[in-house]
Order: structure tokens, then C-alpha cells, then sequence
């Protein structure tokens, strides 16, 4: 009984801490909702790009498409394979409405790195 008890448990506060999967369309109607959150976000892949920064640090940037909709995807590091223009996938992270990094200004932004060290949080789907 106790075992079942603590399953059910485990199970309940996984299902609180899962993070509803959206898409592009549903942070574009209502971007300050999502603003710096994490959000699942699923799509598709268009314009992907994978850069070296002046200082030699990795990082790939995408537009994250579906429904006419689009939100920028950032990431640092390498992917073990590039994305590809169409390409399906789920990504996670902190959506940002507007950041500023140095002069630059990004919008409606998901920052899908992972901790330092680990792959980003992005993966293909069929």
C-alpha cells in the first residue's frame, strides 16, 4: 500500500512540474504569457544556421515555423547533426519576449541551451 501510495505520489508531482507543449502561433498571440518561462514549443525548421562566436563558443539560431507563426530558437553548442528546413522537432526552454545583449535586440526568443556542458534541449521527431 505504502509503495502504491508513493508512486502515485512521484507520478502526481511529475505530472504538476511537466510543461505543456504549445506552438509558435500560441506565444505570438500572447507573448507576455510565456515571457520568461519555460515552454515546450513543437514546429518546424526553417533558416538554421550553425555559427562560431568571435571568442570560439558554438551556437546554432533557427526560426521555429507552424501555422504562419514564428519564434526565433537559440541555442549554444553543437548539434550532433544539423537540422535540416522542415525538419520537426521539440524544443525547451526559457521563451524571451525581449532581451538585449550588448547592441543587439532579440524578440519572441526560446533559449533552448542547456546547462553548461550539457546537449541542448531539442530533439527530432518523425
Amino acid at each position: 500500500m505504502k509503495r502504491v501510495l508513493s508512486l502515485s505520489l512521484i507520478a502526481a508531482a511529475a505530472f504538476a512540474l511537466a510543461v505543456e507543449s504549445v506552438t509558435p502561433s500560441d506565444i505570438v498571440k500572447s507573448p507576455d504569457k510565456f515571457d520568461k518561462k519555460e515552454a515546450t514549443v513543437v514546429g518546424f525548421v526553417k533558416k538554421f544556421k550553425a555559427r562560431t562566436s568571435k571568442a570560439g563558443n558554438d551556437y546554432f539560431i533557427f526560426d521555429l515555423t507552424k501555422g504562419g507563426d514564428k519564434i526565433a530558437i537559440y541555442g549554444h553548442g553543437k548539434l550532433e547533426k544539423d537540422l535540416k528546413d522542415g525538419d520537426k522537432v521539440e524544443v525547451k526552454g526559457i521563451f524571451t519576449k525581449e532581451k538585449t545583449v550588448g547592441q543587439s535586440t532579440f524578440k519572441n526568443e526560446l533559449d533552448c541551451s542547456g546547462k553548461r556542458g550539457e546537449k541542448p534541449n531539442l530533439k527530432v521527431l518523425k
